[in-house]
């Protein structure tokens, strides 16, 4: 091989490691079983960088993660149904971003720590319509075992979870669904996005208090 040459092959292999060690999530997570696994990884290294992140960071750091692993559009409009048929795009918007902010406080919260825990994927199953079933297991330490099963479906080649059941069998799209409906009857999308927006300050004004009182 010329000098000139094997200059040329040194840089794409250079890009190549650049890409992997800069996208890892993007580069790996090309199967339902990928997309779990690189979330898994990515939240574990939330637990354990949790002290030094605190509950502002923990949440910047799940904002990412659900727009990176998640179709939270599609899961927002299964929750508010019909009132999101007929919302226009920018309270359709709001309530997106509403339910983030919500859901990245719920997870900062969650899981605030780290006890030696791991997750590990059991398998996975096809569903009629054409999502997928990924079926793991949460193993703690201190306590006993979760069963967390996550539904997948592909949009434009890539693949995001859509809704997760907990002890394999309780939807939480439908739980949220159900919790949320009599708001949505009284008061419509903005009055559920403004429930949501209160709840998210809530989170992150409690957290920040608990750090400061330390």
């Amino acid at each position: 091989m010329n000098p000139l040459r094997r200059q040329a092959v040194k840089l794409v292999l250079a890009w190549v490691f650049i890409a992997f060690a800069m996208t890892p999530s993007i580069v790996r997570a090309d199967t339902p079983e990928a997309v779990v696994d690189a979330f898994h990884s990515d939240l574990l290294a939330v637990m354990k960088d949790s002290d030094n992140l605190g509950i502002s960071g923990r949440y910047t750091k799940f904002l990412e993660h659900l727009d990176r692993y998640f179709h939270m559009p599609l899961m927002v409009s299964f929750v508010s149904g019909t009132h999101w048929a007929k919302a226009d795009q920018d309270a359709r918007r709001k309530l997106n971003d509403a339910a983030r902010r919500l859901s990245a406080g719920e997870l900062a919260v969650l899981f605030s720590g780290y006890g030696g825990e791991t997750f590990k994927t059991v398998g996975t199953r096809p569903i009629k319509d054409g999502s997928v079933l990924v079926e793991t297991e949460l193993e703690r330490k201190s306590d006993s075992n979760v069963k967390v099963t996550y539904r997948l479906r592909k949009f434009d080649e890539k693949w995001r979870i859509i809704d997760v059941l907990l002890d394999g069998t309780i939807s939480q799209l439908i739980k949220r669904r159900d919790e949320y409906r009599r708001t949505l009857e009284d008061s419509g999308v903005a009055g559920l996005t403004n429930l949501l927006n209160a709840k998210a300050d809530e989170i992150l004004a409690s957290g920040r208090t608990a750090k400061a009182g330390k």
